[in-house]
């Protein structure tokens, strides 16, 4: 017998958040964790609302997230 534990309500509190380009050079988004959710938002210049470009969720708890930098790789800030 197997048990499968399912929340009927998405979590609603950020727990965690960084900036960074995810999808593109020089595309600006967020990247915010919601206790097993990882979300990528990316802002709307027109309405300045977020939109969620992708939710994920992970089979346990997220506790941190930090951003890196790939060694060898060069960012050109015009």
């Amino acid at each position: 017998m197997y048990l499968h534990s399912l929340t009927l309500q998405q979590t609603t509190g950020i727990t965690q958040s960084i900036v960074g380009n995810f999808t593109g050079p020089k595309s600006q988004e967020i990247c915010i964790s919601r206790g097993t959710i990882l979300e990528l938002l990316k802002p709307d210049i027109t309405t300045g609302k977020l939109i969620t470009l992708i939710s994920k969720e992970c089979f346990g708890q997220i506790r941190k997230i930090i951003p890196f930098r790939l060694t060898g790789v060069i960012i050109n800030f015009l």
